[in-house]
């Protein structure tokens, strides 16, 4: 595959992972009441509409405009960057998978963020009292994104090492 078209399967799921995040949440926050539970598995999964002002874990909550354009900068950033990894050709087929996803789930938060001054969350994992933080499609892109791109260079620097 040449680079241009890893480069246009990145930029395919930066987009679709935007995409699919903008629909869920807007579903979600049609089907929900803050709060409210709904399990998808037993108490170990469900869906719980609820807002975070912060970064990830609620960090961050009064970050304000402060908070809007760093998170801004970091993503022009992580975008140059991404294109670059991608059009170098560096670590295969799976670097625009990777990168995409990552990028994706952190240009999706960043728009939720900027529409209303919060990101929207709904995924509830746990069990019993001891929960995770609520997360949301954005965030899992993001998480198996940069853990794929972890696993690539861990196997890059295997084989240059």
């Amino acid at each position: 595959m040449t680079n241009m078209r890893k480069f246009i399967l990145f930029a395919l799921v930066v987009l679709a992972v935007l995409v699919a995040d903008v629909v869920v949440k807007a579903r979600i926050e049609r089907w929900l009441e803050p709060y409210q539970l709904l399990p998808l598995a037993g108490d170990s999964l469900r869906l719980t509409l609820t807002y975070n002002p912060g970064v990830a874990f609620g960090l961050l909550r009064s970050g304000g405009i402060s908070l809007l354009l760093l998170s801004g900068g970091i993503i022009v950033a992580l975008g140059v960057w991404a294109g670059q990894m991608v059009r170098q050709g560096r670590f295969g087929l799976l670097a625009p998978l990777a990168l995409g996803l990552a990028l994706g789930g952190a240009v999706a938060n960043f728009l939720d963020r900027l529409v209303d001054g919060r990101v929207t969350d709904y995924l509830d994992m746990g069990v019993g009292a001891w929960r995770w933080p609520a997360y949301n499609l954005a965030d899992s892109a993001i998480l198996l994104g940069l853990g794929l791109w972890l696993l690539l260079s861990l196997r890059h620097a295997h084989a240059a090492g």
